[in-house]
């Protein structure tokens, strides 16, 4: 029953396969497809082409449903098996929804975590077809649903990543079984013995079969009612077989993009051999905007063109009155970060034409018909980070991805190492305007930084600052005798408002160093006194002159050189990106806002952008040029600035402010729509798969790839990117082959284009319910959080005044279908003002109120689930225990972490709640504030001073409470609390995925691939976190049962635990003052 080898002969990626009958249905080019059981040409249900999941046939084999996109958040949508229209029978406005199947009564069954307070809390509801209110099932949050005719359920577990995206994992979200024979909502584990991820639980034959790859690869596997003799029914080797279903005797799965078919446990699996029909339109070559796909930019010396990376090609771009020409455009080749080669005709970009990364030469003239680009390097520089030309075109500098700064001749393709380190990576490349020194920043312990430079004839490195701060984006002034920097080295902290702390939030100058040592600073005062004018009518200076007729020399004097830095007159900031330009230097400089941009949510403005600022280092002087942009690009003389903001390019002066009419001298709108690009996604995701492989191979964490043999795992899956359909049968591709590496953080995230507003749901933060009149009443309305600008209650806010148990009965003045409700009206309105007519409970005239609902009512909902697990602890302690929710180890958990704390830090104890905590990197922040002890007390007359020292101590035991989706940073922060004594783990085993990722490569289409790369070793764990988890010090499982009775005993629990701690040993008290 051996299935080992590969012959894909289905001309498709088939995926999520289901039958009835003498069909079955599965998903192929995003939409979903009907085809003979036995096999043949298929034909198309849906013509959507947006990303679909899961059909199903209902019991009488007369509908399909389905999960789709179509309105942007998945949905639930129903169509006739002969064929019709497919309706849309849910309005969730949620990213969980998915169908798992029908009741025998004949209702769609989907989860969704709409209404909840978290993603993971996807509870199951059964969809009636008519549209009428969905009804939720009481198990709790749960993956997939089977239902029995003999009223027995079958649930799988919520798990974060379906086996074959994370191939042999055992984390704390392994998926696990649960089953109630009888209905009665009475659930028990079964299969808990077997050590592997268990998913698709399906009711067959009189027994239980699921996929587990508890033996290495996912299988079909099936036990008795009771979880005991388990048997193996295919032995695939290679790939996993994933997402089964069954129509009670039948079992179906796709693997590798193909069908496999079980007609009974007893018999082995056959391939069921599909075509499909069509035109295969995602295939079809198809122009993309060049606005939309900018990459790369380089300029010329004088700024009238530009060599302009868009989508994988090279374009030499006339700014205004000219043609574009194509430099390099190739299916399924990448070409990037391309660079001008000075006055000499050229233009350099990096290919990936022959496998690997290479240097690319060509004249910006174009190539003659039948010349073969010049290439030189492959295979020699591994992945090119970033490009610099000298602008006498002899040479190009490199920096690559482990860690090398290289020097490659443009003549001979000579490549020299300049640098090799193994902690961080050279960059900010810059060459003098005599080609005679490289300058970069180079790294150091992270995040230390300083600024070296090479002598390009001789190699010698010498240092311009030492290794102290972090010091970056060097530039050589254009008259060659300085060179600017920025530098995180001032030291003005600012206190916080919250807490006792202090920050350095505006660290950042920029810095000048004379290069010779008779050189005088531009910012000292003049032994004759400063000149008027312009400083280019001053005869008697020896300045090169900026327009480019003569090269100034770059004269440097090593000794003393750090002794020479000085800092602009300017205040810290946030500073990046300074260039060289005509008389000066610019930069661009962030504005210091909150991270979360919570500040400006209910402003109405929107969020400030980054400045391009320009210092006129004759006038000792700073400007404003431009007020919000995305990146800027100096010509090689300094004279002009292309400029992205979004999807445009614009050409303004370097010098002075650009006029505010646009297509004036001083204000160029480059013309992108003469940038002709057509995509061939096939030969896009050829070069997707090849690129997203490499990227892998040479960051992954370990060199020996965890003892894969990644190149044979590429050769494996590589035949089925000619089968695939649509992007995202490919980023389930490439989901799947990093997978193989057993590792966690191996994503592949599809860029998010702009959603469609009109399509999008508005949320009122309240529940409905249907009355017996068909009147849809208000049943609860979720307050607000004031502190959280997106936890607003929409019908709470004043004047609105709605209450609990009032009906509305219109919405923009279109009466509310008795039958499906509000719901349907409220497409389109999220954050927008919406008028709503409501019936008071009492009865009375109508009302007519205006709300803004919200797009997403999660954190609305999460508040309040704080909030009642606070007040439950509370309650259930008579105060002397707090509770703090940390949600993430970013921004949001940061924020939440302290919301309450002060207060909660106050009480005998805490608990520290570190449940569904998605990770981030703050965890050492948050374990530090837990891990003080109270050393000393703070106390004046009549009380009216009393606090602990340190601030924020904890006064009595610290308990701490996580799930099987507290991750990441989650999972480390428990690992602290316990290598540190803070207190016990209540809970159970955490997700298990501590290899962490920088987030720096996106593929040519600008989808996110990220590569593990940074381990973590804790103490008591050791290495053994990753894919196992942080075992509790006492293990409390939710029960569906639990959860569907509301209670929680892991809460309970550790409360328990907190006043059990508390009677042995009290919280701190302050001492009695001294006796006189």
């Amino acid at each position: 029953m051996s299935v080992a080898s590969f012959d894909h002969v289905t001309d498709a990626y088939l995926r999520f396969p289901h039958l009835h009958a003498d069909l079955i249905t599965f998903v192929a080019e995003d939409d979903v497809w009907l085809a003979p059981a036995a096999g043949g040409r298929a034909w198309r249900l849906s013509a959507d082409q947006v990303p679909v999941t899961n059909p199903r046939f209902s019991p009488d084999g007369a509908h399909l449903a389905w999960s789709s996109t179509r309105d942007v958040e998945p949905e639930v949508h129903v169509a006739p098996v002969e064929g019709g229209p497919s309706e849309r029978l849910s309005y969730w406005g949620d990213v969980g929804t998915a169908v798992t199947g029908w009741t025998p009564d004949g209702r769609v069954t989907a989860r969704t975590s709409t209404g909840r307070s978290s993603t993971r809390g996807t509870w199951a509801y059964a969809v009636p077809l008519d549209g009428a209110p969905a009804e939720p099932l009481p198990y709790g949050p749960l993956a997939s649903l089977e239902l029995n005719a003999a009223g027995g359920v079958l649930l799988g577990s919520v798990f974060s990543r379906e086996p074959a995206w994370w191939k042999r994992y055992r984390g704390g979200t392994t998926g696990k079984v649960w089953v109630d024979h009888r209905g009665t909502g009475d659930f028990h584990r079964i299969l808990s013995e077997v050590d592997g991820h268990l998913v698709s639980p399906l009711w067959v034959g009189g027994r239980i079969a699921f996929l587990s790859d508890h033996e290495g690869v996912g299988n079909l596997y099936s036990c008795a009612h009771d979880g005991s003799d388990v048997r193996k029914h295919s032995d695939h080797e290679g790939f996993y077989a994933r997402n089964a279903t069954t129509d009670g005797t039948r079992v179906v799965y796709h693997r590798a993009g193909e069908v496999w078919l079980h007609d009974d446990l007893d018999s082995a699996p056959r391939k069921v051999e599909v075509r499909l029909g069509g035109s295969r339109n995602p295939r079809q070559v198809r122009p993309v905007a060049a606005g939309r796909n900018l990459g790369w930019a380089g300029v010329d010396r004088t700024g009238r063109a530009s060599a302009v990376e868009v989508r994988g090609t090279v374009h030499w771009v006339t700014h205004r009155d000219g043609p574009v020409r194509a430099l390099s455009v190739e299916p399924g080749v990448r070409a990037r970060v391309p660079a001008v080669l000075g006055t000499t005709g050229q233009a350099v970009w990096v290919t990936d034409a022959d496998g690997e990364d290479a240097l690319e030469f060509g004249p910006v003239e174009g190539r003659d018909p039948g010349v073969s680009p010049r290439r030189v390097a492959t295979g020699e520089l591994g992945r090119v980070l970033e490009l610099a030309a000298a602008p006498d075109g002899r040479r190009v500098a490199v920096t690559t991805h482990d860690g090398r700064l290289l020097l490659v001749d443009v003549d001979d393709g000579e490549v020299r190492e300049i640098a090799k380190v193994s902690e961080g990576d050279p960059k900010d490349l810059v060459f003098s305007p005599d080609s005679t020194w490289l300058a970069w920043s180079h790294p150091g312990p992270n995040p230390l930084r300083h600024i070296r430079m090479v002598d390009t004839t001789s190699l010698a490195v010498v240092d311009v600052t030492p290794l102290r701060f972090v010091d970056h984006d060097p530039a050589f002034t254009l008259d060659g005798k300085h060179i600017a920097f920025l530098s995180s080295r001032s030291f003005d902290p600012i206190y916080d408002s919250h807490v006792f702390d202090l920050s350095f939030a505006n660290a950042i100058r920029p810095y000048l160093v004379p290069l010779a040592a008779t050189t005088p600073s531009p910012f000292a005062p003049v032994r004759e006194g400063r000149a008027f004018g312009d400083p280019d009518d001053d005869k008697d200076s020896d300045d090169s002159d900026d327009s480019g007729t003569k090269t100034p020399r770059t004269s440097v004097d090593l000794e003393g050189i750090a002794d020479r830095v000085v800092a602009f007159p300017v205040p810290a900031a946030r500073y990046w990106r300074l260039l060289a330009v005509k008389g000066g230097v610019t930069w661009l400089r962030d504005p210091l806002t909150g991270t979360l941009g919570d500040d400006l949510d209910d402003s109405g403005t929107a969020a400030p952008r980054s400045v391009l600022e320009r210092y006129d280092l004759a006038k000792r002087k700073a400007d404003t040029l431009i007020d919000g942009l995305d990146e800027v690009w100096p010509s090689g003389d300094g004279t002009r600035l292309v400029v992205r903001d979004g999807g445009s390019l614009r050409v303004v002066p370097a010098d002075r402010k650009p006029d505010s009419e646009e297509g004036s001298e001083d204000n160029i709108s480059v013309d992108l729509s003469r940038v002709r690009v057509r995509v061939d996604p096939a030969a896009e995701w050829r070069q997707a798969y090849e690129e997203s492989g490499r990227l892998m191979r040479d960051h992954f964490w370990r060199a020996d790839m965890n003892g894969v043999d990644w190149a044979g795992v590429l050769d494996r899956y590589r035949p089925l990117v000619d089968a695939l359909g649509s992007h995202n049968e490919l980023v389930d591709l490439l989901w799947e082959v990093n997978g193989e590496l057993g590792t966690s953080h191996a994503y592949v995230l599809p860029q998010q284009a702009g959603a469609d507003g009109r399509r999008r749901l508005g949320l009122l933060g309240a529940d409905l319910v249907r009355d017996a009149d068909g009147a849809w009443r208000i049943s609860a309305i979720v307050p607000g959080e004031s502190s959280d600008p997106k936890a607003r209650s929409p019908l709470r806010a004043p004047g609105v005044g709605v209450r609990e148990g009032d009906a509305i009965v219109a919405v923009d003045g279109i009466a509310v279908d008795p039958v499906r409700g509000p719901a349907t009206l409220l497409v389109g309105t999220a954050e927008k003002p919406v008028e709503l007519t409501v019936e008071p409970k009492g009865g009375g005239a109508p009302r007519r109120v205006v709300v803004v609902p919200l797009l997403d009512d999660m954190p609305l909902r999460y508040q309040a689930w704080v909030a009642d697990r606070r007040a439950h602890t509370h309650s259930a302690t008579d105060g002397r225990v707090g509770y703090l929710h940390v949600p993430d180890m970013v921004a949001f958990g940061w924020a939440q972490f302290h919301r309450d704390l002060r207060m909660e830090m106050r009480r005998d104890g805490v608990i520290v709640d570190l449940r569904e905590n998605r990770g981030g990197h703050l965890s050492q922040l948050v374990v530090e504030k837990l891990s003080r002890r109270i050393v000393g007390w703070g106390r004046a007359r009549d009380g009216y001073y009393e606090e602990t020292y340190p601030v924020d101590a904890p006064r009595g035991p610290v308990v701490a409470v996580a799930n099987e989706f507290s991750g990441s940073d989650g999972d480390i922060v428990n690992a602290a609390i316990k290598a540190l004594g803070i207190g016990p783990v209540v809970g159970t085993r955490t997700w298990g995925g501590v290899v962490g990722i920088d987030m720096r490569y996106h593929l040519i289409d600008g989808t996110l691939v990220t590569q593990p790369r940074y381990a973590t070793w804790m103490e008591g764990t050791g290495w053994g976190m990753e894919n196992h988890g942080v075992d509790p010090d006492v293990e409390v499982v939710m029960r569906p049962q639990d959860h569907a009775a509301g209670v929680d005993p892991q809460l309970d629990k550790a409360i328990e635990i907190a006043l059990e701690r508390l009677a042995v040993s009290p919280a701190a008290q302050p001492p009695d003052l001294p006796p006189l």
